[in-house]
């Protein structure tokens, strides 16, 4: 979407709300771990994921590369740039998380794996996404952690941000499904 606006592709019209869900607005350092695992001629690692028809990389997954990092371009540079305006300028609500954990679900051990694994930038990701990455620019300072705060700081994995797992139960920083139901745009 971000791109899209920034491209002069589509517009907003003043009738729509958009609603970010753990964009990587800056990218994703799990994205550069993909592309270095799968770069390793021989490798074990790269062999399985080679069986599983994760490697080569799909292109979807390398449209995600971290801002700025190893696989990134001065021209993907500028269109994180540009991208990361369109976001600020126009979404109206965004869920970004600064925890791996999330709620309990077949989800929660494979998100802490990937955020242990992966040689994130912050300790503060989701298990893909990095909540700098996330914020895309937007002042933290907005963000809150109560499903009732339009921008959501949550303690949530990044399966739980896409509305995989429902909500938790102890923390309303871990109920993306009350955020959505409750958001007034």
């Amino acid at each position: 979407m971000a791109s899209a606006l920034a491209n002069g592709k589509c517009s907003m019209s003043p009738n729509t709300s958009w609603v970010s869900l753990s964009a990587p607005m800056g990218g994703s350092m799990a994205s550069d771990y993909m592309l270095n695992v799968c770069e390793r001629k021989g490798a074990v690692a790269a062999g399985l994921l080679g069986l599983l028809g994760q490697c080569p990389l799909m292109h979807s997954r390398t449209t995600t590369i971290y801002q700025g990092e190893k696989y990134s371009t001065p021209a993907i540079n500028k269109a994180y740039a540009a991208a990361q305006k369109a976001y600020r300028d126009n979404v109206a609500a965004v869920i970004c998380s600064d925890s791996y954990y999330g709620v309990f679900s077949k989800y929660q051990v494979p998100s802490v794996i990937a955020a242990k694994i992966v040689s994130h930038k912050s300790s503060k990701n989701d298990g893909l996404v990095e909540y700098r990455s996330c914020l895309g620019g937007l002042d933290d300072a907005n963000f809150g952690d109560h499903y009732l705060d339009r921008f959501y700081r949550s303690e949530l994995n990044h399966a739980d941000t896409a509305f995989m797992t429902g909500d938790g139960i102890l923390k309303d920083s871990q109920k993306p499904m009350k955020w959505f139901q409750c958001l007034a745009l």
